[in-house]
């Protein structure tokens, strides 16, 4: 595209600056509108109608009338009517925020005159004090993160990778990719025939994909994040898209036969088809499955830097060196969006979660932001510091970029910037965010790689784009297992000497309890036994009073007897009056024992009484006792545990280590 044309069809010639302003309010004290013939009209006659009237349109841009205003230049609307001032491109130019910025080799106009100018786009490009206007519609800006696209279960990480270094250099070369998984804590690094994965929390080195055909130039991993999608190869000689699954480590599809480098590739939702792009200038779709071409798009003038499916799938979008934009409807392959705001090369692409925005990073130094229902850009970034490299959109909307002044900046959804990072020595080319939005990942010219927290961007830990070979790191693995082995001794040794400890604290509560318990049986023995007793005495005191009625009627038989002698008493009678007297005294003595019986049962219940309250005094002492080594067992346990996890911790360490050996070893062989 015509520079000058692109360059005129949206901006200004600003030739002058002035000052000139609205009155504050009306007189009847409302606010007054700002229109265009009241009050911008002026400041374009002022500034800009020298180059933009129906007789001269640089660009096609005229703005000596609100119609051809409204009507736009030679690439599209300059400003809206529904108050979207971060989309309209004159105010973009006018304030600074883009380039080329207006008025060229010259400060900005007036702040007073940019005030009105503000005013008048956000109240809706009112033409006269008669206009009325629109209800200002909610951009795309606003974001609610949609919950589509995790897996179910645990996120994908990888269980067994390769451990073999293909190609091990002193430094590596410029870092030419990074990719972070959307749900899991993985970094993906591309190096020289190799795509490195690192654990995203603890910069631990997890594993060394092949990557046969040359050097990756984009990594991205699909929308569950079980496959990373790698597209590179060799320049001028061949291009690939690749396909590994995470787990297991291993490719799972090569698409593509590209006689030049692939520069930028990417799947579906549904990892159903794959597009890539590069110096050929053709995006290519092809069949995921099978790997047969479905769609050969011939749109762009030059090379395609980047291509990016959105979450949903409906869309894929692609960028080139020359500017060009371009959104396909991702299953007919027909043109969606032509979108021509950037001036310099698209260098990379990012889609929002809920795929109605896309992000894009130009050489132009900014990062635009399109809503793909509105299709226009609702937010240009003025990153500074000249082209922007990378781009990337995290869950919460929030974007970080990579520019070449060597810095990389956190910014919030609405494109206002949260954080700058320390800078890298050299130009930054690649950076992504976490799954989680704790940790930005990016690497510079000079191969250099860093994870640093968000919370705390002094805390930096390098990654190696080319790590050393197998047989370097298993000597390192064995030295650290060296030492791990002289750390868990002593925690072996501290873990059995407390257990020992646990096993007699248990032991002595168990016969602290059982002592306790002893008592409190012995205790509820003897109650049982008094209430016996008193029982006992009570049934036989009951009984005393009718066996106390009987030894009368048994004593009125003896005396009758005995008046039956006579004078003259025979055997018989004497015989009769012995038996009565015999059973008389056998009935008394049932009743003087049974009283005996009764006031022993007292006794013996007070006997137990006694006894019980002398039990009970034993019980408090018993009960102390076995609170009191119920306390030193849970100290001793507590100790034992805690040396457990100190042993548990170190045994796990020493584990993976172990681990590691036997992947490097097999690797070293």
């Amino acid at each position: 595209m015509n520079f000058f044309r692109l360059l005129a069809a949206t901006t200004f010639g600003l030739c002058s600056t002035g000052v000139m302003a609205a009155d504050a309010k009306s007189t009847d004290g409302a606010p007054a509108k700002v229109t265009y013939e009241d009050d911008v009209k002026p400041i374009f006659r002022q500034h800009c109608m020298t180059c933009h009237n129906q007789s001269d349109k640089r660009g096609g841009l005229a703005i000596d009338s609100y119609a051809a205003l409204m009507e736009g230049g030679g690439s599209g609307e300059v400003v809206y009517d529904d108050g979207d001032i971060d989309a309209s491109r004159l105010w973009q130019l006018v304030n600074h925020d883009d380039t080329p910025v207006m008025p060229p080799e010259q400060p900005k106009i007036a702040a007073e005159q940019l005030a009105i100018l503000k005013s008048w786009i956000e109240g809706g490009v009112l033409e006269n004090s008669g206009s009325k206007a629109k209800a200002k519609k909610k951009n795309a800006l606003a974001f609610a993160a949609p919950s589509t696209g995790k897996p179910d279960g645990p996120p994908p990480m990888p269980a067994a990778l390769p451990q073999k270094v293909p190609v091990a250099t002193e430094r590596a070369s410029a870092v030419t990719a990074i990719g972070a998984s959307p749900w899991a804590p993985l970094i993906a690094v591309a190096g020289q025939k190799q795509i490195v994965l690192y654990h995203a929390e603890t910069a631990e080195l997890l594993g060394i994909l092949p990557f046969d055909e040359g050097i990756a130039q984009s990594l991205r991993f699909s929308r569950d994040g079980r496959y990373l999608i790698a597209g590179g190869g060799e320049h001028s000689v061949r291009g690939i898209a690749a396909v590994y699954e995470i787990e297991k480590g291993s490719r799972v599809a090569t698409v593509g036969d590209e006689y030049d480098v692939v520069f930028d590739a990417d799947c579906n939702d549904k990892l159903s088809r794959i597009a890539l792009g590069g110096p050929q200038k053709m995006l290519r779709i092809f069949d995921a499955t099978d790997g047969s071409l479905l769609f050969d798009l011939k749109k762009h003038t030059d090379w395609i830097y980047s291509v990016a499916f959105s979450p949903d799938g409906v869309l894929v979008a692609s960028a080139d060196r020359s500017g060009g934009l371009v959104v396909w409807e991702a299953d007919t392959g027909r043109q969606f969006l032509d979108l021509t705001d950037h001036k310099g090369a698209v260098n990379s692409l990012s889609w929002r979660d809920d795929s109605n925005v896309l992000a894009s990073a130009s050489d132009d130094g900014t990062v635009k932001l399109w809503d793909m229902i509105a299709g226009k850009a609702i937010k240009s970034i003025n990153v500074g510091g000249g082209a922007v490299m990378a781009v990337r959109f995290d869950h919460k909307g929030q974007l970080v970029t990579a520019s070449k002044d060597h810095k990389v900046r956190l910014w919030d959804p609405s494109g206002n910037k949260i954080q700058e990072f320390p800078p890298m020595s050299e130009a930054v080319l690649e950076a992504a965010i976490t799954h989680d939005s704790s940790h930005v990942v990016y690497g510079d010219w000079t191969g250099t790689v860093q994870l640093t927290s968000i919370s705390d961007p002094k805390a930096t830990k390098p990654l190696a784009a080319n790590p050393p070979p197998a047989a370097e790191r298993l000597k390192a693995v064995e030295q650290t297992l060296a030492s791990i082995r002289t750390q868990l001794e002593p925690l072996a040794k501290s873990q059995q000497d407390f257990k020992a400890k646990l096993d007699a604290a248990e032991k002595s509560l168990a016969e602290a309890d059982a002592a306790h318990k002893a008592a409190l049986a012995a205790i509820q023995q003897s109650q049982a036994k008094e209430k016996t007793l008193r029982e006992q005495a009570t049934q036989l005191n009951a009984k005393l009073p009718g066996m106390v009625a009987t030894s009368r009627d048994l004593h009125d038989a003896v005396i009758a007897a005995r008046l039956s002698l006579g004078d003259a008493p025979d055997a018989a009678k004497i015989e009769s009056v012995a038996a009565a007297e015999t059973n008389l005294a056998n009935h008394l003595t049932q009743i003087a024992q049974a009283r005996r019986d009764a006031v022993n049962r007292i006794a013996q219940a007070e006997a137990e009484k006694k006894r019980t309250s002398e039990l009970t005094t034993k019980v408090k002492p018993a009960e102390e006792q076995t609170a009191q080594k119920r306390g030193e067992m849970e100290t001793a346990k507590k100790a034992f545990e805690q040396a457990k996890q100190a042993h548990d911790a170190v045994a796990a360490q020493m584990s993976e280590q172990e681990k590691k050996k036997q992947a490097l070893a097999a690797a070293v062989q």
